[in-house]
């Protein structure tokens, strides 16, 4: 447990940062995996779609499932992406500037994609609210589209929380490079 002594504090604090990130990578990869199952459910209801229309027996609603899928397969993955640094990045100013300059360019791309990803959130947390008011559903099977609209919503709040981390890197690099 954390005591109120001076080192012992600053550790604690430390190992709760730890903890939190630990955390928020470890549900980032957990929603990836959902994501990628979503993937392979759009791949198999799109194959069975295909083989019923070859003999006569179409799948109903296909068109808008593999839809609201494709919605949770590209707003899901987007921390774990996020959190492996495999999203396009500006090469040249980070690889050609002083630690200064890295330092700066790291933090204004973190600030603006927190930025944007957390208005993203919101008007999609206020278009799924729309959503459920009206009760929109899809066209064909009419299945109720807020679910989805929050999903998104959440992937984009997710991604917001590993920017966050990632800007906590910025201005505490040595820190976790010593442990």
């Amino acid at each position: 447990m954390c005591s109120a002594r001076g080192a012992r504090t600053a550790s604690c604090g430390e190992g709760r940062i730890r903890y939190f990130i630990r955390s928020v990578e470890a549900f980032s990869r957990l929603i990836c995996w959902i994501a990628a199952l979503a993937l392979v459910g759009m791949m198999l209801l799109t194959t069975c779609d295909v083989v019923g229309r070859y003999i006569g027996y179409p799948i109903k609603g296909t068109f808008d499932i593999v839809g609201l899928l494709g919605a949770l397969v590209a707003a899901l993955p987007l921390a774990y992406t996020q959190m492996l640094k495999r999203h396009v990045a500006m090469e040249f100013m980070a690889t050609h500037g002083g630690k200064t300059v890295q330092a700066v360019t790291n933090t204004l791309v973190c600030l603006l994609g927190i930025g944007a990803y957390a208005l993203i959130a919101w008007r999609c947390s206020v278009l799924a609210a729309k959503f459920w008011t009206v009760g929109r559903v899809s066209d064909t099977i009419e299945l109720a589209l807020c679910p989805f609209v929050y999903v998104v919503a959440f992937g984009c709040a997710l991604n917001c929380l590993v920017l966050v981390i990632d800007l906590y890197h910025v201005f505490a690099p040595a820190k976790e490079s010593a442990e």
